[in-house]
This record gives structure tokens, sequence and C-alpha cells, in this order.
């Protein structure tokens, strides 16, 4: 699920609206208790007006379903929270591109994001771990670009997310604690919606 779409011209006042850039995307620095047994762990950090976006994930299942639950892009809107649609647009025998609309922000701050992304799929193929790496081909982020990386464990699998976001909008001092708020939910619902997968 790295996995979203951006605003080009927003007010400053509106900015808080970046959180929701997708793929998924993602934060503060201690566990959470998920509805089901996995947890998320979350931290953003601001650089001038990039944010650094680090989150790792742990779900009970094995490793091929956290990358099919990831990795189907067109219906990672039925279940990750501000995601409006999410579709591969490339065309067969293209380098795989999908296009993804989100709300980002709360209430009359929200924007909508409309980003889409090439992705570099290394499925597990029998291996102990798999990795998808993303960045934008179009949209209105200025940037993004980041990586998944699943590590079976002896409990189930583990996901690390990286990310880099540029918005084209200032970021506001407290911009960076409404991201990470927004990003643990989605995260959240990704790994109740790999268990709840799972347990079928």
């Amino acid at each position: 699920m790295s996995v979203v779409a951006v605003p080009a011209s927003v007010v400053c006042r509106r900015a808080l609206g970046w959180c929701r850039s997708g793929l998924l995307a993602l934060l503060v620095s201690w566990p959470f208790a998920l509805a089901e047994a996995g947890t998320v762990r979350v931290s953003v950090e601001r650089e001038v007006q990039t944010l650094q976006v680090n989150a790792t994930l742990s779900a009970l299942a094995p490793l091929d379903q956290c990358y099919a639950v990831l990795t189907d892009f067109d219906h990672l809107a039925d279940f990750i929270p501000g995601m409006r649609s999410s579709a591969v647009v490339s065309e067969p025998g293209e380098s795989l591109r999908v296009r993804q609309l989100s709300r980002a922000g709360f209430g009359l701050l929200g924007v909508t994001v409309d980003t889409t992304l090439g992705l570099t799929l290394s499925p597990p193929q029998g291996g102990s771990s798999a990795r998808i790496d993303f960045g934008q081909f179009g949209g209105n982020l200025r940037r993004m670009q980041g990586h998944w990386l699943l590590t079976e464990t002896g409990e189930g699998c583990r996901i690390d997310y990286q990310a880099e976001i540029e918005p084209e909008f200032v970021v506001p001092v407290f911009g960076g604690f409404l991201a990470r708020r927004q990003i643990e939910g989605q995260l959240r619902a990704v790994v109740v919606e790999i268990e709840r997968r799972n347990a079928r």
C-alpha cells in the first residue's frame, strides 16, 4: 500500500491537508495497539518543507498475505480511510503506474490529493522479504518517493515504510503532528485488513 492524490495551489491555512498523500505513503515514535494483534510505530519529521515519514508495522499474517494487501492497488480505497480511489493506470507491458485520489487533512482544512505513482515491485518469490519502491510520476505534489520493505518474522510479517514528501504548499509548524495522526490511522487500517484477510 504505499499507496494517492495531491493538490496544486493551496492557500496556507488549508495546508494541513498535505497529510493524506497516498501509498500509502504514512506517524509518532511509540507503539499503538491495533483493533487486532498487530502494531504500528510512526514518526514524521519536518526538514524545511520536506516531510520525512518513517513507520514500522507488524501483522499476524504470512509475508505473502502482507504483500498481497499492499499491492492490491485497485481495492486500496475500500479499506484505507480518506482514500477516494486507487487504480492501476498503466497498460500491460508498461512500467507499473497507479493513480490515487485522496482527501487530506481535517474538515474545512482538507484538500484533494491527486497523485500518480510509478512503482517497482520485488515480490517474495519464496524468500523471507519483499519490497515495493515508489516515486511520483505525476500529480500535484512537488515530490514523493519512498519504499515499503516486508520481512518475514516468527510471528508474522514486519513492514517498514519510508517516504519523503514535499507538498506544493507551506507546511505549518504543527503540520507534522496532524500528518502523523492521519497516517497512523491509515496504517492501522492496512494492518487490520491484512489480518482480516488472513483470518478468512
